[in-house]
């Protein structure tokens, strides 16, 4: 590990966490990262654009939604948002999956399209959730074979392990596989 840059890219003062790189199709560089649901109690998930070399933000973070947009969210004062990850799907749809409590108190995935397939969205939020098994902080890949996959934590409290069920994209949506 050796750091880039004099500081963090996200804003002095703010608590952040579980920053992903995404590259536009402009091939700009951004950062997409949650606003801590302990300083904002409705977590955020933001995106700053970096410098070419990703050592500094450029410009002001931009606020892409609240935990409290997805209706599977659980009904509480503080509302988390965890794990951002950006995947393009088979059609060109901009979809990112995330995580936060749902309303029976299990973390779940849940998932965002872009309607404007821009970073910048706007994004709506799918009604269910992708995952519902106590697990989170996912993230898509494809396997040497080209088959998607999912790796997460499971459960969401110790001990907890990964898994790593299958994935079919959907064009505007992906679905777990049981």
């Amino acid at each position: 590990f050796r750091p880039i840059g004099d500081g963090p890219q996200t804003p002095e003062g703010w608590m952040c966490l579980d920053g992903t790189l995404f590259v536009d199709d402009a091939g700009v560089p951004w950062m997409v990262f949650c606003h801590e649901w302990v300083q904002v109690q409705d977590g955020e998930i933001c995106a700053v654009q970096l410098s070419d070399d990703l050592s500094k933000a450029v410009g002001e973070p931009k606020l892409l939604f609240k935990a409290s947009a997805a209706p599977w969210v659980a009904d509480k004062r503080d509302k988390v948002t965890d794990g951002p990850f950006l995947y393009r799907s088979k059609t060109g749809k901009l979809l990112m999956i995330w995580s936060s409590f749902g309303k029976d108190g299990k973390y779940k995935v849940g998932l965002a399209r872009s309607t404007s397939g821009k970073l910048e969205g706007p994004w709506e939020q799918q009604a269910e959730p992708i995952y519902t098994d106590d697990g989170g902080h996912a993230m898509l890949f494809k396997t040497f074979d080209g088959k998607l996959m999912m790796s997460l934590h499971t459960p969401n409290h110790h001990p907890s392990h990964p898994a790593f069920p299958a994935v079919r994209d959907e064009g505007d949506s992906v679905t777990v596989e049981k």
